[in-house]
């Protein structure tokens, strides 16, 4: 069977289903040998990466549907001032709802603090630097000389050294709701910003044979109009557009349906989307090996 590159899109707690997703592709014996992912999308590439077994993934998403929300930090200081500073015409000292740093040490214990150049399976991640504008795709795909596919790519900057967990915790950072990242110089924000399914950039990067996995959801109106809903439904409609707009390139898009009203921090669905994404992707692993085997062929 040929090899392949995995690239996972985000989605919030949705991004449970790239989980399932990888389940059935064990089952059948057709793990990917090179994975990106943006976002959510990020954290499930990057614990694969870093060899952690699809089991442990499942149990981890089991935690997390429980627990997630203990990790949720909220900036009170920060809200708290931010409208007198606001009222007073002062700098705002509010870069986001959410610190982020209790998910960050949850990350980097997942991981067990390893670079995104150490043991990891070939990898692709992408973040946002806000103070230029570019994509910062983080990868280990090359060692050396950054080829001319990667370089052609405009507004993108190549980086590969940082810790994998920071790296994770950058791509996932949704604007307004997590605190931006500071890294390698770089102000960095969610990688969904600019490329929520990074199949384009692992083709750049030398990976011709992409699957792809989207789990954005068909548009729903907000269950309310807080400033988490209305910033997470914001970032949805962009990344659908942005989706829309450019060919990515797959050999394959599988797109699992999944519960309605999931979404940024809906923890209690994450079960659920993974059991989802586990028996849409078991439904096409049919077409899943014709399209592999193909590949093969050429």
């Amino acid at each position: 069977m040929a090899d392949y590159g995995l690239a996972l899109a985000g989605g919030g707690t949705r991004g449970a289903a790239h989980v399932g997703v990888l389940t059935a592709l064990e089952e059948a014996g057709l793990l990917p040998d090179r994975i990106a992912g943006a976002s959510a999308g990020s954290i499930v590439a990057g614990l694969y990466a870093a060899g952690m077994e699809v089991g442990e993934m499942r149990e981890a998403v089991r935690w997390l549907a429980r627990h997630g929300r203990s990790y949720i930090d909220p900036d009170i200081l920060g809200i708290i001032l931010f409208l007198p500073q606001i009222l007073l015409g002062r700098e705002t000292a509010l870069k986001g709802l959410i610190k982020g740093n209790r998910l960050q040490r949850f990350l980097c214990g997942l991981t067990d603090g390893l670079e995104i150049q150490g043991e990891c399976k070939g990898l692709l991640i992408p973040a946002v630097d806000i103070n230029s504008g570019d994509t910062v795709a983080f990868t280990n795909l090359f060692r050396d000389e950054i080829p001319l596919s990667a370089l052609r790519q405009e507004h993108v900057k190549w980086e590969r050294t940082g810790l994998l967990c920071d790296i994770m915790m950058a791509s996932s950072s949704v604007p307004a709701v997590f605190r931006p990242r500071e890294m390698n110089g770089y102000l960095l924000v969610d990688g969904g910003v600019t490329n929520n399914l990074p199949v384009d950039l692992l083709i750049a990067a030398g990976e011709p044979r992409v699957l792809a996995v989207d789990i954005g959801e068909e548009y729903e109106m907000p269950h309310d109009h807080s400033i988490i809903e209305t910033a997470f439904h914001s970032f949805s409609i962009m990344s659908r557009e942005l989706k829309d707009c450019r060919s990515s390139g797959e050999i394959l898009l599988l797109k699992p349906p999944l519960p309605n009203g999931s979404g940024l921090l809906t923890f209690e669905c994450m079960e659920r989307c993974m059991e989802d994404g586990y028996v849409y992707t078991k439904k096409m692993m049919p077409r899943i090996r014709r399209v592999l085997e193909k590949m093969e062929c050429l």
